[in-house]
């Protein structure tokens, strides 16, 4: 039968809580010492216990966080622009989000040529297109208030003719080192009978890998 931990108890903290004290085992040298872990024989052990940090290979970016009340938050994108403000200057804007899906969508541009008294086509690849983004999630006001001042930002990020990046493990994968989107779309469904202080939302945004252009 092959080990599992599907239905492991931690003895350790069992017997804490039942008598009050901690265990000990003898080691090899015939020592008494506190036992804290039990390493159960013939199961793998996880080199990655929850709360442990996820990087990538590519650049290093990080893939998880770790929330206010020590929850593993996997996935979560943070958005920066800048806005003008009333007097002219530009104002950052850095907007995270910890609860979002994000799908990406790549798509080449392909001429097919069909050749005379032959199956099938040539296919010639002109060009790849932008990588697309779909990204679908919830702002979220900490202090159960209306998070108006979150989705102010959003719009003024998808309104802004300022550079914009797209931050976060898993996007980072598709986008160059500058990490430079734009934002075609930006949609903000209609919600009935939820939470005031949880506002959904839909975004589309698209790679932006080409920042200037040659004329020969």
């Amino acid at each position: 039968m092959t080990p599992t931990t599907a239905n492991v108890f931690n003895l350790v903290t069992l017997y804490k809580e039942y008598f009050g004290r901690g265990s000990y085992y003898v080691d090899n040298s015939g020592v008494a010492k506190p036992a804290e872990e039990i390493l159960y024989s013939g199961l793998p052990q996880n080199p990655n216990p929850r709360g442990t940090l996820h990087y990538g290979g590519r650049r290093g970016q990080q893939f998880n966080k770790i929330g206010s009340y020590g929850q593993d938050i996997w996935f979560p994108i943070e958005l920066r622009g800048y806005r003008v403000d009333k007097s002219g200057e530009l104002q950052e804007i850095i907007l995270p989000i910890d609860i979002c899906t994000v799908s990406v969508n790549l798509v080449s541009n392909i001429v097919s040529t069909p050749v005379v008294e032959r199956k099938g086509t040539v296919n010639e690849i002109v060009s790849i297109d932008d990588y697309k983004f779909t990204i679908r999630g919830f702002l979220i006001d900490k202090n159960r208030k209306v998070p108006d001042q979150q989705i102010l930002d959003l719009v003024d990020l998808k309104e802004s003719t300022e550079e914009k990046f797209l931050h976060g493990g898993y996007p980072e994968l598709f986008l160059d080192k500058t990490c430079r989107i734009v934002i075609p779309d930006l949609e903000f469904p209609e919600v009935q009978g939820k939470n005031h202080w949880i506002r959904p939302f839909t975004m589309t945004c698209k790679s932006d890998f080409i920042v200037d252009l040659n004329f020969r």
